[in-house]
């Protein structure tokens, strides 16, 4: 078989692998038997069970920036920012119901993960905010980059609350005005009476209908990364 195509089955075992367990759960053995290969194949591919995990977590962070892109595509050039945020957090509702399992997992490995996973996490944490800040038009200011984060880490925390609720269609509608009104919250400033219509960065005020027309694909959190860049690893 083709080095590439045999790459590929361990990848795709893997992936399947990863949605379902945790990373504990699976040995790389079963991931071999999967792929039908061997073990020692499967590390002189990824040497070690932490970068093909990284890996995984890094194909998976691609699919969501591609349905996340996707969704912003379809929606109409005057969408305010903020629907454009809430679409995003639909596309991360839809991603984490695919996988809950694995999803929730990884998220609570956070801190413990192999170090190439944690590399994964945090690029697709950082493009995440640069992603929002961009679409918000938001000051590059530390109170702003402190909301932006704050709001990411609140949006998994909750997310994380509705995978153990069982990922209820029900609940999607009250999750997401919770997270958004996160967010604008968290960007008011000290005083200032919060709507749920417009973002407004401390001292600068926008309209979201004129937020930059090249919208940012990347508004998820940190998914399975995440999420929102597509973080990439050297093959």
């Amino acid at each position: 078989m083709d080095p590439d195509e045999r790459r590929q089955l361990i990848l795709d075992a893997a992936r399947r692998a990863f949605a379902t367990q945790s990373y504990e759960e699976v040995p790389l053995s079963t991931i071999a038997r999967e792929a039908k290969a061997s073990e020692a194949l499967v590390h002189k591919y990824f040497s070690t069970k932490g970068r093909l995990y990284g890996r995984v977590l890094a194909l998976d962070a691609e699919d969501l920036a591609e349905r996340t892109q996707q969704a912003a595509d379809a929606m109409a050039d005057s969408s305010t920012a903020r629907d454009r945020i809430r679409t995003s957090i639909g596309v991360y509702l839809d991603f984490i119901a695919e996988r809950a399992r694995g999803w929730a997992a990884y998220q609570m490995l956070a801190g413990h993960e192999p170090s190439e996973a944690a590399e994964v996490r945090r690029r697709a944490r950082e493009a995440s905010v640069d992603a929002l800040r961009t679409l918000i038009g938001g000051a590059d200011d530390a109170r702003t980059t402190f909301a932006l984060w704050g709001y990411l880490g609140f949006l998994d925390t909750v997310c994380l609350e509705w995978t153990s609720r069982g990922c209820l269609a029900s609940d999607r509608p009250a999750l997401t005005d919770a997270a958004l009104g996160c967010l604008e919250g968290a960007l008011a400033a000290p005083g200032e009476v919060v709507t749920p219509h417009t973002f407004s960065p401390p001292g600068d005020p926008i309209n979201p209908a004129s937020a930059p027309q090249d919208h940012p694909a990347h508004l998820q959190p940190s998914a399975l990364p995440g999420p929102h860049s597509r973080t990439s690893e050297s093959h």
